[in-house]
C-alpha cells in the first residue's frame, strides 16, 4: 500500500532524501519516477509491496490517487537552489537536459540562465496544483538534519541512515558563489526574477515555525545560519583534503625511495563483493602505470547493491592515506544501470605518490551507508 507520494525538486536535497526512503522502507519498496527513463503512469498496475513513489514529479499528478498517503516535498532558498544547479548544469555537462545544453553551447551566465522562463519560479512551478499546506510535512534544505529527525518522529521511524546533502563538485564553486552573493546588484535582479519563489520560501518557513512553536522571525535568520554552517563544513572538508596530501608526501618522504617505479592495480572478485557492490570500475588512470608525476588520480564510479556507496578510501598498512565522497554525477553510469539522472555515482580520488617505495601494496576501499566497508583493488608498486 502506498504510504508516502514524495515529490523531489531538483537541487533541493531529494537524491539524499530518497536514499533515506531505501534506507527505511528496502529498495523493493521505492517506486522511482523520474522521467524520461523511469515514469510510473497512474492507472497502471503497482505492486502492492511497493510503498513510496518518489520522483520528479508535479504533485498534480497524484491528486486523486492513494488518498491515504503522506504527500512530502523539500524546498530551499530558490537563490541558493538556482546558482546550484547553473553549477551543477556547468560540471555534468548532460546534453539530454535541453536547459543544460543551452547554459553549455551558449555559455550563459549566471543571470542569462535564470531569465531563461523554465528557471524563473522554479519551485513554485513544480508545486503547481498543489498548496504547501495541502502536504502533511514541508521539509526545508537548510535545516535537513532537524526536519528529518521531526519527519522520522511523525512516520514513527524507527532507524535510518541519514545521508550527508551532496556538495556541488564545480571547480571554485565556493568563490564563485562568494562573488555572486556579494554583488548587489545581480542578486537584486535574480531576486526580482524569483519574487514567486522566494515568498513561496518565506510562506515555508512561517509554516516551520507553526509546526515547530517557533518564532516566524528568526526563521530566515537561523537558515542563514545552518547554510553558513554548511559551507564552513566544506571549507574544512577541503582543507582537510590537502593536509591528507601533505600527510601522504610526509609519508613516502620518510621512505625515501626515487627509483624507477611502475604501479600495478588488481581488482578484487570476491563473493563478498559481489554481494555488497553491484558494480564498479576505474575508468583513469590505465594501469599499469609509470609514476612520473607526485599525484595520482583515480577517476570511476561505484554502485552499492543494498547500501548506497559513500566513499573511496587509500590505505597502506592499515594507515588511511587518502578519502574521497562517492558524489560525482554519472549520467553515463546511471543510464546503463537504470538510475535516475540525480544519482552520484562517480569519485574522484587524489593520492600524492611522490616517494613511494618499491613493493608498496596499496588498498582501494569503497565504504557504504550502512557502514560496511569492501575492497575493490589492490594496488602495488614494482621495478
Amino acid at each position: 500500500m502506498i504510504q508516502l507520494i514524495s515529490v523531489h525538486i531538483p537541487k533541493t536535497a531529494g537524491t539524499a532524501f530518497r536514499h533515506v526512503l531505501l534506507n527505511v522502507y528496502g529498495p523493493a519498496r521505492v517506486l522511482d519516477d523520474y522521467p524520461p527513463d523511469r515514469i510510473y503512469h497512474p492507472g497502471t498496475v503497482i505492486n502492492p509491496e511497493i510503498a513510496v513513489i518518489h520522483g520528479h514529479f508535479l504533485p498534480s499528478k497524484y491528486h486523486n490517487l492513494f488518498p491515504k498517503a503522506k504527500r512530502i516535498v523539500w524546498l530551499r532558498n530558490p537563490l541558493f537552489r538556482l546558482i546550484s544547479e547553473y553549477f551543477f548544469a556547468k560540471t555534468i555537462k548532460d546534453r539530454n537536459n535541453a536547459i543544460h545544453a543551452q547554459l553549455l553551447d551558449k555559455n550563459l551566465s549566471i543571470l542569462e540562465f535564470a531569465k531563461i522562463p523554465q528557471m524563473r519560479n522554479f519551485l513554485s512551478h513544480h508545486l503547481t496544483g498543489m498548496e504547501l499546506e495541502e502536504f502533511d510535512f514541508v521539509g526545508i534544505q537548510e535545516f535537513y538534519n532537524q526536519d528529518l529527525i521531526t519527519l522520522k518522529n511523525i512516520l514513527g521511524w524507527s532507524k535510518f541512515y541519514p545521508t550527508v546533502k551532496n556538495s556541488n563538485r564545480y571547480q571554485g564553486y565556493q568563490k564563485c558563489l562568494q562573488e555572486i552573493m556579494s554583488n548587489d546588484n545581480l542578486i537584486n535582479q535574480l531576486a526580482k526574477l524569483n519574487e514567486a519563489d522566494l515568498q513561496l520560501y518565506e510562506s515555508a518557513l512561517h509554516l516551520r515555525a507553526k509546526h515547530r512553536q517557533e518564532s516566524p522571525l528568526i526563521q530566515s535568520t537561523l537558515a542563514d545560519w545552518q547554510r553558513t554552517q554548511f559551507l564552513l563544513q566544506t571549507t574544512q572538508s577541503e582543507l582537510k583534503q590537502k593536509t591528507q596530501e601533505l600527510q601522504q608526501a610526509n609519508y613516502w618522504l620518510s621512505k625515501h625511495s626515487f627509483s624507477r617505479r611502475t604501479l600495478n592495480l588488481t581488482t578484487s572478485n570476491t563473493p563478498q563483493l559481489t554481494e555488497i557492490l553491484t558494480g564498479f570500475y576505474l575508468d583513469s588512470p590505465q594501469f599499469p602505470l609509470v609514476i612520473n608525476s607526485p599525484i595520482l588520480s583515480l577517476e570511476g564510479w561505484v554502485i552499492g547493491k543494498k547500501s548506497p556507496a559513500t566513499q573511496v578510501r587509500i590505505k597502506c598498512d592499515g594507515v588511511l592515506l587518502s578519502e574521497t565522497s562517492v558524489n560525482l554525477s554519472r549520467p553515463d553510469v546511471a543510464k546503463a544501470y537504470h538510475l535516475p539522472d540525480g544519482e552520484n555515482k562517480g569519485f574522484k580520488l587524489n593520492l600524492n605518490v611522490m616517494g613511494i617505495p618499491l613493493q608498496t601494496i596499496l588498498t582501494l576501499e569503497v565504504a557504504l551507508d550502512d557502514r560496511t566497508s569492501v575492497t575493490i583493488a589492490t594496488l602495488k608498486v614494482v621495478p
